[in-house]
């Protein structure tokens, strides 16, 4: 049987995975093809996964706690923290990367036949795009056929703790292009924009975001748990070029428990809200143009003709002419945060799109101010990244930006 190894890297990772495998648990009961994601062994069952950061703090949060039963494999950290790539690179993530791949070969020994990596990281931080550019490219080398898909936060426009953390985030581009089968994508303020119109709290925290995370990550691997279905041709219809795999979700829809008004929404008025710009969880200013798109949604019970009749949806213009491609996680929807309701039913909205333009282009020019004057690069150089390796790695982006504009050109000529 197929099995998927999930990774998670750094901090921010480590948080999103500790919430996964929270969600995971809850689902326990209900999924049918449990060997997918846990090993089963004596009664027990302990998670495919691994937690990996250049430092201990979070990996100690996650092995508190006690409702998973996770591998003594499952965890490695090492002793400091790398907060630029050049550190999650060379220095620090250097000394630890070789260990690092001995766990996840032995958690991978016990598999019948791993099918994929699923990778939770953001790219803000040294160990999320420095350590996870190493890690994901020695993977790549001793497991070429496994597919391998990344749910990576980027950053914010507005919203960052790190002051490099444009550097990074172009740093990992080459990574990101060329290692992976598919990246979706999210950032913080997005996410946060997301929660506040969906939810009255009082506040908002990084809790809320990974439980965004998880549940599309959920839904995602849920193709394979619930339905006991191939979920393998789901990204690889979004992607119709070995590069341009960079996907944007939209989320619906999440409620308060204590929220007495909520409704569950008809089929129509559900895809409506689903479509909505507002409810991307990664932000792009322009206007999307879609080269492909699916709509994943998450219901207990079997209905065939979901969204195959929705005008809204048959209407979305994709560049190849193709109708979205829909799928149902035939499940229950399930919660880990108490003051969340459990809907009826929930659904993600995949897109490429080449509005992700803007949001490189801004990436770009960002990095450019920073690096014309270059500033910051003393956190850099000295650990052992030559300039010329970031220079390449900026053309990386521009390229990258050069050939969503192909499919945008082309688009804007047939209109």
């Amino acid at each position: 049987m197929s099995s998927a190894l999930h990774i998670h890297v750094g901090g921010a990772g480590i948080k999103m995975g500790d919430m996964l495998w929270k969600l995971y648990e809850k689902e326990y009961n209900e999924t049918t093809q449990k060997n997918y994601i846990y090993d089963e062994f004596e009664g027990n069952h302990y998670p495919q996964a691994f937690f990996v950061d250049t430092d201990d703090r979070m990996i100690h949060e996650v092995q508190r706690n006690q409702s998973v039963k996770f591998k003594k494999h499952s965890f490695f950290h090492g002793t400091e923290d790398a907060s630029t790539f050049a550190r999650g690179l060379c220095t620090i993530g250097g000394g630890i990367e070789q260990q690092a791949l001995d766990c996840i070969q032995k958690q991978i020994e016990t598999m019948d036949r791993l099918d994929e990596f699923v990778i939770t990281s953001s790219i803000s931080g040294g160990t999320g795009s420095g350590f996870l550019s190493n890690l994901v490219s020695l993977l790549k080398i001793y497991y070429r056929k496994v597919r391998c898909n990344g749910f990576i936060i980027f950053p914010s426009s507005k919203i960052s703790n790190n002051v490099v953390a444009i550097y990074n985030a172009v740093l990992s581009m080459e990574n990101l292009m060329y290692s992976f089968n598919s990246i979706t994508m999210f950032d913080n303020e997005s996410m946060y924009n997301f929660i506040d119109r969906q939810l009255d709290l009082d506040f908002v925290d990084y809790s809320q975001l990974n439980n965004l995370v998880a549940q599309i990550i959920s839904a995602y691997t849920g193709i394979r748990r619930f339905n006991s279905e191939d979920n393998s041709i789901f990204f690889k219809n979004l992607c119709p070029h070995p590069r341009l795999h960079f996907l944007i979700p939209s989320y619906s829809k999440m409620t308060l428990i204590n929220d007495y008004a909520r409704k569950e929404l008809e089929q129509r008025e559900f895809i409506q809200l689903l479509l909505k710009k507002d409810q991307k969880l990664y932000q792009c200013s322009t206007t999307p143009n879609y080269i492909c798109t699916a709509l994943l949604f998450r219901q207990k019970q079997l209905n065939p003709f979901y969204g195959k009749l929705d005008q809204a949806l048959n209407n979305l213009n994709n560049y190849f002419g193709q109708s979205s491609q829909i799928y149902q996680c035939k499940s229950s929807n399930y919660q880990v945060l108490p003051e969340l309701a459990e809907m009826k039913q929930t659904g993600t909205f995949f897109s490429n799109d080449t509005s992700i333009v803007s949001s490189l282009q801004a990436l770009g020019e960002n990095f450019d101010k920073y690096f014309c004057k270059r500033a910051f690069l003393q956190y850099y150089k000295p650990e052992g990244l030559e300039e010329r390796e970031i220079i390449k790695a900026r053309y990386d982006l521009e390229n990258l930006i050069k050939q969503y504009q192909k499919f945008q050109q082309a688009d804007n000529q047939q209109n």
